[in-house]
């Protein structure tokens, strides 16, 4: 019999861990039964430390799994977790918004206590939230943490919540789709910014999300080149490299532009990994933004197709 309704999508992240998201299945019941029957586990949770029973969790994850994105944690190979990214509840919270935005919540369960406290949930709810509003166009994200959960409070508060309102016992995070999008602008001072033609740009990735250009384009005005985030270059064997930016390079050229502001990036990078990613775009006869718009995809094919390349030949 099948409890779990699990789904099509994985995530690729991390950052000094290989941290992957897996659909969440029935296969990983034993798994499930293990952390939940764990009172220190559950009181992390739950507020409780009563362990559950095998029709608990058969409850839990046979009726969550139906309308959110369970997935299972697995960080350097190792499964430690499971996370959500589901519908709003309590009901009482989303009838607070308009009937028509679309308002999710991430919950997180680390069963593994050799892995807490290693900034592990600080990432995979960085990742739950990129593909919140890039991937299921989320209007407003909220996190629910017991008040004495300390660890999970500051999960919330470093990928940018804020709190939206408190009960006797637990604290209501929230993460609009603005304030995601503003997080991630790059402003830079106008003396630091210059013209530069598209078609000289080499880009270091093979495609572009969708998801990410339609968050763009959410700022993006055309008319208004002052308002334009510049793109970061270097210099790379005889060319001008792009080290990042390339959904809003993309964006530029679509509404017509032959050129962009950039900037010189001055930060201390991995050339190493750039040399490969401008070898990947060689092989592909990618060698500028309007090679890549011709390589728009659906977020989650994203994911697999350049997040899942990138993480494996970090590995390598």
């Amino acid at each position: 019999m099948s409890i779990i309704k699990s789904h099509d999508v994985t995530l690729y992240g991390g950052n000094g861990s290989d941290i992957v998201l897996r659909p969440l299945c029935n296969n990983h019941l034993p798994l499930l039964y293990k952390w939940c029957a764990d009172p220190d586990v559950v009181y992390w949770t739950d507020g409780e430390n009563i362990p559950y029973s095998v029709d608990t969790v058969h409850d839990i994850y046979g009726r969550s799994s139906q309308t959110a994105f369970c997935f299972a944690i697995e960080v350097n190979g190792v499964l430690i977790g499971e996370c959500w990214l589901a519908k709003m509840y309590p009901k009482n919270i989303a009838d607070m918004y308009n009937e028509n935005m679309d308002i999710r919540r991430i919950d997180m369960m680390i069963g593994e206590k050799e892995y807490w406290n290693k900034g592990i949930g600080t990432e995979l709810v960085g990742m739950l939230v990129d593909f919140a509003f890039n991937g299921e166009n989320t209007d407003v994200l909220h996190g629910v943490v017991f008040d004495f959960n300390m660890r999970s409070r500051r999960v919330f508060e470093k990928n940018g919540f804020q709190t939206f309102l408190k009960d006797s016992e637990e604290i209501y995070y929230r993460l609009t789709r603005r304030e995601f999008v503003e997080r991630r602008r790059n402003r830079v001072s106008a003396k630091k910014r210059f013209m530069f033609p598209i078609t000289n740009l080499q880009p270091s990735q093979l495609y572009i999300s969708e998801g990410k250009l339609r968050l763009v384009r959410e700022w993006f005005n055309p008319d208004d080149i002052e308002n334009f985030d510049p793109i970061p270059i270097k210099q790379f064997n005889g060319r001008i490299l792009m080290t990042d930016g390339h959904t809003r390079a993309v964006a530029a050229h679509l509404a017509g532009w032959d050129s962009v502001p950039v900037y010189w990036d001055e930060d201390e990078l991995d050339m190493r990994a750039y040399a490969v990613d401008v070898k990947w775009c060689g092989e592909e006869n990618i060698h500028s933004p309007v090679d890549l718009a011709e390589r728009i995809v659906p977020h989650k094919d994203y994911e697999r197709l350049w997040r899942k390349r990138c993480m494996e030949m970090i590995l390598e």
